[in-house]
């Protein structure tokens, strides 16, 4: 029985309740600039080295952002007494959700209305009320990746994540859930409508993946088979990470086209890569519209195979 919590008005009671139910969170500044949480970053560890954010070189994309996310009560306290007005973040994929976000300054009521008419009704799920007066409607992931736009003023958020109720929208409301105010997990599955349509067939069962046999037999470690560095996404994010001023839209671009040509060779999967650069650009400084920007261009990019990846 899927039974509802009250959630506690304030911020650091409230991520303690969510993180009791299995949701990972993390902290989210106002502004929505990512906080610092390697030990590199972290005044309280032995390792703490004092520098900007945009220049840490730990090394792990954990450090800033989402993937800091976690259920440990021991560190939510310290980190919700340190900033004790922090918003909440949730990170979607990651606890099992996919979220249709209606922004209604784009539209995205009158959206959703015409999307109901062509497809009918759409399940009716956990929602949340935000403080610009949206909506959040949660669902169960459904276990790959969903377009992240596909209508004007709604966004299907699964790589990314959501702020959680008490957070506070830049208009100065408050986030919460609707009906009685309580939060319950969310049970519906991802509407079938909404699935990409290569998702609705019932997939074939995949043929055994031939690989290209290397001229002098199997390719170096590291290397693809006819040579060329093999970028791993961990490696595309230090790219970004180490850029500096000046050419960090242009290390992201170059980052997004390798991913896009690993991707394409079956190499790496092109969602998770997406997610991991678009936060190592903000982690680096730059605006979410230049990152998306960088990335979506690096889709178009003329092609030339003779280019290594």
């Amino acid at each position: 029985m899927n039974v509802g919590i009250t959630i506690p008005a304030v911020p650091r009671d409230a991520a303690l309740a969510y993180a009791a139910l299995g949701i990972k969170v993390f902290r989210v500044r106002r502004n929505k600039t990512p906080y610092a949480n390697c030990p590199r970053c972290d005044k309280q560890s032995v390792l703490y080295v004092k520098h900007r954010p945009e220049d840490c070189q730990c090394g792990v994309p954990t450090c800033h952002g989402f993937w800091a996310a976690t259920t440990d009560p021991d560190l939510i306290h310290r980190w919700w007494t340190e900033e004790p007005d922090a918003n909440i973040g949730a990170p979607c994929k990651a606890n099992g959700w996919a979220v249709l976000d209606i922004d209604p300054r784009n539209g995205g009521y009158r959206s959703l209305c015409r999307l109901e008419e062509r497809v009918g009704v759409l399940p009716g799920t956990v929602m949340q009320i935000t403080g610009g007066d949206g909506l959040h409607m949660l669902y169960l992931s459904p276990g790959f990746d969903l377009p992240g736009e596909p209508f004007p003023g709604i966004d299907f958020k699964h790589n990314g994540y959501i702020l959680l109720a008490p957070s506070v929208h830049s208009s100065g409301y408050r986030y919460q859930w609707s009906g009685d105010g309580r939060f319950y997990q969310p049970e519906a599955a991802w509407p079938a409508a909404l699935l990409p349509r290569k998702e609705k067939r019932a997939a074939p069962t995949p043929a055994p993946r031939r690989v290209a046999s290397h001229p002098f037999g199997a390719a170096p470690a590291g290397q693809r088979p006819g040579g060329g560095k093999l970028w791993s996404v961990a490696d595309l994010v230090q790219h970004v990470m180490d850029s500096y001023e000046g050419n960090r839209n242009s290390s992201l671009y170059f980052a997004a086209c390798r991913a896009h040509e690993l991707a394409e060779q079956g190499l790496i999967n092109l969602g998770e890569a997406e997610q991991a650069l678009l936060a190592a650009g903000d982690a680096v400084g730059l605006t979410d519209s230049e990152a998306r920007n960088s990335f979506d261009s690096a889709a178009t990019r003329p092609a030339d195979k003779r280019r290594a990846a």
